[in-house]
């Protein structure tokens, strides 16, 4: 599907586009609130800017996606694939990201607060000055992902995987991590556990 067409349908009223291919467009700053992009490839896509707020991304491909300062706030992303993507200052408050992949991620100063990241995957994903307060992270692999300087505050890391973390100066103020693996994480006084 051609962006031209997507744009036109959506301000038409349309919101279903489940399973639509849009690998590689840009959709810089567009407006796509409430749309359904659930299991929609969107590989190497450019969202930067977006506004896809309350829209449903279940299951969808974000590989590679640009989301750089993205408006995904209530949206769902369950079981959906955003490895290397690059969601920097985006906001993703009260995001459903139940089971999703977010492998070597780029969310240097996202807004995370009250997100549902249960059993997502993080491995590696860069979280520097992200703002996860609240959020669920029950079961979530965190593994060798970078929390510098993250807000961590009121968070629940329960049964979570820290293996080798880096936790500096996080802000772990009331934070849930019993259960928690920790090894080789480095903690906020710059110790290792």
């Amino acid at each position: 599907m051609k962006v031209e067409e997507l744009l036109q349908r959506y301000a038409n009223g349309e919101r279903d586009f489940r399973g639509v291919n849009l690998s590689g467009v840009i959709l810089s700053g567009a407006i796509l609130s409430e749309i359904d992009l659930s299991h929609a490839i969107l590989v190497q896509a450019t969202l930067n800017q977006a506004n896809l707020t309350e829209a449903n991304l279940t299951g969808a491909s974000l590989d590679r996606a640009i989301l750089y300062r993205a408006s995904l706030e209530l949206a769902n992303l369950s079981q959906a694939s955003l490895n290397q993507a690059d969601l920097r200052e985006a906001n993703l408050s009260q995001t459903l990201l139940y089971k999703s992949s977010l492998k070597n991620a780029l969310l240097q100063k996202a807004v995370l607060s009250q997100a549902i990241l249960n059993r997502a995957f993080l491995r590696g994903a860069n979280l520097s000055e992200a703002i996860l307060s609240q959020a669920n992270l029950q079961q979530a692999n965190l593994t060798n992902a970078d929390l510098t300087g993250a807000d961590l505050s009121e968070a629940n890391l329960e049964a979570a995987f820290l293996l080798e973390a880096n936790l500096e100066q996080a802000n772990l103020e009331q934070a849930n991590l019993e259960r928690a693996v920790l090894t080789g994480a480095i903690m906020p006084d710059g110790s290792y556990k």
